[in-house]
């Protein structure tokens, strides 16, 4: 079982104050797991048509605002993009190849659909990544103590446990006494008697053990599963990272559909939403590669 390499982090700020969590926690990321630091700055599209700002000026104000957040970057890696923000991050992106991307949560685009649930430019720079996005508009806790991904028997669900597993892993304490927990939390929403709900334990139940068997000693997590009865899956999911003072929710996303709308899942969407902590949404174009590493049968 491989772990998610962090070699490159890419952080995206709008300059505003509501940007400043990520940048925090991309810096944080960078450095526990001795990763390269790239800033993103857009440039707003009536900017880039009048010209009212040259790239130097937008590089000045980048650097004032790291610097007001007390982040540091080299001047090579402050990338200053023209473009919407979906199109130019995902190119950027590509261009570097960077392991995951940090967004803040703020600003509400008319230009996309009231139901998204985030409700601002991280909804379309998500529905299309190809790297995992970590959401926040706090920074994020390191070493890694408590993560929690919400899980069913879907494949997104399956990939999304081992990034979370990789992640707990990647960024536990080397010194602190006991490993970080990961709890792959389970939403029951049917009726516990039924034949559906104990053929669905039982296949969480066994895919859990094949986690704990493939993951050994190596990873230095401790596996836990746990269930939550509610009609509200979104609610039971904040409820319990919040009681549970989880470092990171981890949730999988199906990107975007076939005729090309922009989605990624009602609960993913309304759990970035209404989250305070951190949480890592992991596209289809990750989880489908970790999902290969578990045998399930």
């Amino acid at each position: 079982m491989r772990l998610l390499k962090l070699e490159r982090v890419l952080a995206a700020t709008d300059l505003d104050p509501s940007s400043d969590a990520a940048l925090e926690s991309a810096s944080r990321l960078a450095d526990a797991a001795g990763a390269r630091l790239h800033i993103a700055y857009v440039v707003p599209a009536d900017e880039a048509q009048t010209g009212t700002a040259t790239a130097s000026d937008s590089e000045a104000r980048v650097t004032d605002t790291l610097r007001r957040v007390g982040v540091s970057c080299e001047p090579n890696r402050i990338h200053v993009v023209p473009g919407t923000p979906e199109a130019a991050l995902s190119d950027l992106s590509a261009r570097i190849v960077s392991d995951v991307t940090v967004l803040g949560r703020h600003r509400r685009r008319p230009d996309l659909p009231a139901e998204s649930g985030i409700g601002n430019t991280a909804y379309a720079i998500i529905a299309r990544a190809l790297t995992p996005c970590l959401v926040t508009s706090r920074p994020l806790n390191l070493p890694i103590r408590r993560v929690v991904v919400a899980i069913d028997t879907s494949e997104t669900a399956r990939g999304a446990l081992l990034v979370a597993l990789s992640w707990a892993s990647a960024l536990r304490s080397s010194t602190a006494a006991g490993d970080p927990r990961l709890t792959a939390l389970h939403v029951e929403t049917g009726q516990r008697s039924s034949p559906d709900h104990d053929h669905l334990k039982r296949t969480i139940d066994h895919e859990l053990d094949i986690l704990r068997r493939s993951a050994g000693s190596w990873a230095g997590v401790t596996v836990e599963g746990a269930t939550e009865t509610d009609l509200d899956p979104v609610k039971a999911i904040t409820r319990y990272a919040a009681d549970h003072e989880a470092d990171l929710v981890v949730l999988g996303t199906r990107g975007l559909s076939a005729d090309k709308t922009a989605r990624f899942g009602s609960v993913s969407a309304a759990v970035t939403r209404q989250m305070e902590m951190p949480v890592l949404l992991v596209p289809p174009a990750i989880w489908r590669t970790y999902v290969r590493d578990m045998d399930y049968f």
